[in-house]
């Protein structure tokens, strides 16, 4: 047992299968990895209480994510979710814990993480603000504390999964390659953060459904779009096509080398054209794009 970098929690840590990484399995931040100079790193890389709970949902939110040094700057900028927001976090996660309504649920620590609170303290006033809008309902006592999801959550529920102008997620569309990791977490994902969005990636995130399912549901609760069609990847053809369909504005984008794969419908569009060896140009034109098209939050 070891300490966890990002919340001080025990964890449990073993090695990534070889000497250079750990996977750490943490009761807050779930299971991510850290290579070890990123281990040596955090801890003169200052973060506040803030950072530190943004980094744990983050992972949370995309398990067994990477942490290298190249990227503890990143992890470092994620942009806090709004109270609200953070609200609507904690009640989707009700919801996927709950299996029928009317069901109590027994409150367990590891609730902070799902709603990127600091400490206890914050998480008992986001659900004392969901009990006073009647979204849950609290029953308190000296053995435990449980709640459930009430007739109001579910509503709020219904709402928060539409089409949603004010959402703060864009769906990221691509190939899930092993050569585009690094490409996804420094410089895709790290472009629409800049722009003030949370990028969501269907494979980074757990759930209990049929994948189809989860990325239909993932791309109606999002704002936007971003389709990298590098690989020529038949899924991303088909999420692309499912959002604007709901009138959901996509950002194109293709490696230079894979431009000619590109399906002619696809041409017609301005695509965001990159390469390897200008990877900071491709992380700003993404920024731009999604500030000239979508608006920066």
């Amino acid at each position: 047992m070891h300490i966890c970098k990002i919340c001080g929690q025990s964890a449990v840590y073993a090695d990534k299968g070889s000497f250079d990484a750990y996977s750490v399995n943490c009761p807050l931040c779930g299971y991510y990895y850290i290579t070890r100079t990123a281990f040596v790193n955090l801890e003169s890389a200052g973060l506040s209480l803030r950072q530190k709970a943004n980094i744990s949902g983050w992972l949370r939110e995309n398990p067994q994510f990477e942490i290298s040094s190249s990227n503890i700057e990143f992890l470092s900028r994620l942009n806090t979710p709004s109270f609200h927001e953070r609200a609507d976090k904690l009640l989707l996660f009700l919801e996927k814990e709950t299996e029928f309504a009317g069901e109590y649920l027994e409150r367990a620590s590891d609730w902070i993480s799902h709603c990127w609170c600091i400490n206890q303290e914050e998480l008992i006033e986001i659900l004392s603000f969901l009990t006073e809008v009647k979204r849950i309902r609290q029953n308190e006592s000296l053995a435990s504390s449980t709640l459930k999801i009430e007739a109001n959550g579910w509503e709020h529920l219904e709402k928060i999964k539409k089409i949603n102008a004010q959402s703060p997620q864009c769906f990221v569309a691509m190939w899930f390659s092993d050569d585009l990791e690094k490409i996804y977490d420094e410089v895709i994902s790290a472009g629409i953060i800049e722009a003030g969005y949370t990028p969501h990636r269907v494979d980074r995130r757990e759930h209990n459904g049929k994948i189809d399912d989860e990325i239909i549901a993932q791309i109606k609760q999002s704002k936007f779009l971003l389709a990298d069609f590098t690989g020529n990847r038949g899924g991303v053809y088909y999420e692309a096509g499912f959002a604007k369909g709901l009138n959901i504005e996509v950002i194109w984008s293709c490696r230079a080398d894979h431009l000619e794969d590109l399906h002619f419908d696809i041409r017609q569009y301005n695509c965001i054209v990159w390469s390897e060896n200008n990877l900071e140009e491709f992380k700003k034109r993404i920024k731009n794009r999604i500030g000239a098209t979508i608006g920066f939050r």
